[in-house]
């Protein structure tokens, strides 16, 4: 139940994000929000667990993680306002299926006939929720899929090289690499003179910053704190829970994305984007509760 109560955390500030944050570039956002999220974990972890240090066991590959689960959300993020929220979190919880395809390629775990089934029933929820014509593909659709590609990477990697690290170290770790990320491609973008055509095109990642006032400081705190609550809650279910539970678990981010769709966004899905969810959901429990292949 706890995987539940992380993807309705994350669902619901993933839904404010979506009405709210859309003017905002994603940068300004998300350093914004690792700098108020920095001090309350270092805080956290000096009082509750003040034998643990804050520098991750193995640095490189935790700040490897960061990374990708950092452009796996700007990604994501940045569909949000092209997409349905409904289509954006359909395409991303494609996560399972990459991680199943990830694994067999990095850590050699065999795939079998069910894993190769389930891609293949959760690459066609993927053709139904996005009903793609000859030259009439959405280009942002592809942001989320990419961002799940990302994810997956990022979760192989918790689960082979960060297994053994804090979870709230791996989450302290991540907030710090974003904030040193974005200030490198700041830096880039201000030297080397293109921040100027940035700013004036509107970039949804490298806008020009806005003023923000009391409500939007507000509005950034309380996502702080839900996407903390949601990252450590997935970390620490990843590290400690089989894996075929907690991965189905997780498809209840679906059913809660369905219902804000409706409820906030009034979207209306038809037959085919319902199939397509409910297969995706299917093909990734598939993929999680599958037996390995025999070598």
């Amino acid at each position: 139940m706890a995987m539940v109560f992380t993807d309705l955390t994350l669902s619901i500030s993933d839904a404010i994000i979506k009405v709210t944050v859309s003017d905002m570039p994603l940068l300004q956002f998300i350093v914004l929000r690792c700098g108020i999220t920095v001090p309350l974990l270092v805080l956290i972890l000096k009082l509750r667990c003040p034998q643990v240090s804050l520098r991750p066991v193995f640095p490189a590959w935790a700040i490897l993680r960061s990374a990708m689960l950092l452009v796996s959300l700007l990604l994501y993020y940045a569909s949000l306002p092209r997409l349905d929220f409904s289509t954006a979190a359909a395409v991303y919880y494609t996560i399972p299926l990459f991680t199943t395809l990830f694994a067999a390629v990095w850590i050699r775990e065999p795939v079998g006939a069910q894993g190769w089934t389930a891609v293949g029933i959760g690459f066609g929820g993927v053709l139904l929720m996005l009903k793609p014509q000859a030259g009439d593909l959405n280009i942002f659709a592809v942001l989320p899929l990419t961002a799940a590609m990302l994810y997956a990477l990022g979760m192989v990697v918790t689960r082979t090289k960060n297994r053994g690290e804090h979870p709230l170290v791996l989450a302290l770790t991540f907030n710090l690499t974003a904030i040193g990320l974005c200030a490198v491609v700041i830096c880039i973008a201000e030297f080397g003179g293109t921040a100027a055509a940035l700013h004036a095109t509107g970039s949804r990642f490298l806008g020009e910053w806005i003023a923000i006032g009391w409500f939007q400081w507000g509005l950034v705190m309380m996502l702080s704190m839900m996407m903390l609550i949601g990252s450590v809650g997935t970390a620490i279910a990843y590290q400690l829970g089989p894996p075929s539970v907690i991965s189905t678990w997780d498809f209840s981010y679906l059913a809660f994305a369905v219902l804000w769709s409706v409820i906030l966004f009034s979207e209306r899905l038809d037959a085919m984007s319902m199939l397509g969810i409910a297969l995706i959901a299917l093909a990734g429990i598939i993929a999680t509760r599958r037996r390995p292949a025999p070598r």
